[in-house]
């Protein structure tokens, strides 16, 4: 990746602009012209580097629910165990970890507790493996950019909204979330979103900025493919304390979720998410929050993989 590459894949991350003419403000900042940044983006595509530009739908505003799904599974067997974990669609993340007994690790969604834990329970029934289930309770950050000079994930130190509104309440026509989750790139991408919405340009972002507030939306910014820039290892940092808001502050996490532990069998409340060129990038990051009593779990293989990710990602936000 040449430089001018870099620069406009970090602008569209970190300060995407919510105007009329977003890439004619970033062609602006870099000194080039807005037919080349938007040139330069339809090829990032093209190499599948760039996923989208947008803002993805808050699974919580959809009143459903999600949880992190360990299972213990013997070497032989976990290809066939992950393709069946990945027949459900909403399956948005599935690794295989360096952690025993539980080594395979799976995110997936469901509209109740009650049918989440039962589809779960089929696939553990199916090949008679031990499982966990960490339901979420509460979201403190989920932000996921790779900073292409440092090599490691780092993102703003937030915390999330708690209790998004239910879209249902909002009034907003489904097609607008369809459209606002991956704006097109040309000149003035807003008019599709404002379609959507039967409203002015202006109005539409004001309406993507006010959902971004109360959480329905989460931040508008481009998504990079990991692996497609080099970032080709990630850990999973487990605490044994409960230390969620003070790890949502960190550069370095992307999602920060507190669970619930389960007697005996998992013990650590909080974990985050790191994202690095390496794992000792990682590793020297992790060192250098100060942090105690806690465990790094790092992925030995991605089962989802980033470009079939991205679909799902897609999918389960309509």
């Amino acid at each position: 990746m040449d430089q001018q590459f870099v620069d406009i894949l970090m602008e569209v991350q970190y300060r995407f602009p919510l105007v009329e003419r977003p890439f004619l403000e970033i062609a602006e900042r870099l000194d080039t012209t807005e037919g080349r940044v938007i040139e330069r983006l339809r090829e990032a595509a093209r190499l599948g580097v760039l996923k989208r530009i947008g803002a993805i739908l808050n699974y919580k505003s959809r009143g459903m629910v999600a949880a992190l799904v360990a299972m213990a599974v013997p070497e032989d067997k976990i290809e066939d165990v992950a393709r069946v974990v990945n027949a459900d669609p909403l399956v948005s993340h599935n690794f295989q970890r360096d952690y025993q007994p539980y080594n395979l690790w799976y995110v997936t969604k469901a509209s109740s507790r009650e049918e989440l834990e039962q589809k779960v329970k089929s696939v553990a029934d199916r090949f008679g493996v031990d499982y966990i289930i960490l339901h979420s309770l509460k979201s403190y950050k989920v932000d996921v950019r790779f900073d292409l000079h440092r090599g490691i994930s780092w993102t703003r130190g937030y915390i999330m909204p708690e209790n998004p509104p239910p879209i249902s309440s909002l009034n907003i026509p489904p097609a607008f979330f369809g459209r606002i989750k991956s704006i097109p790139l040309e000149p003035e991408p807003f008019k599709w979103v404002a379609e959507a919405l039967g409203s002015s340009v202006r109005q539409a972002i004001e309406k993507t900025r006010e959902l971004i507030e109360l959480g329905v939306l989460r931040d508008f910014h481009g998504t990079l493919d990991g692996e497609a820039v080099g970032f080709r290892e990630n850990a999973m940092v487990v605490l044994e304390k409960p230390r969620c808001e003070e790890v949502a502050m960190l550069n370095i996490s992307t999602h920060v979720v507190l669970r619930n532990t389960v007697p005996n069998k998992w013990e650590y409340p909080c974990y985050f998410m790191v994202h690095g060129t390496s794992r000792g990038v990682i590793q020297r990051h992790i060192d250098g929050v100060g942090l105690d009593e806690y465990r790094v779990l790092y992925s030995v293989r991605d089962f989802l993989g980033g470009r079939e990710m991205a679909r799902r990602v897609e999918k389960i936000a309509d």
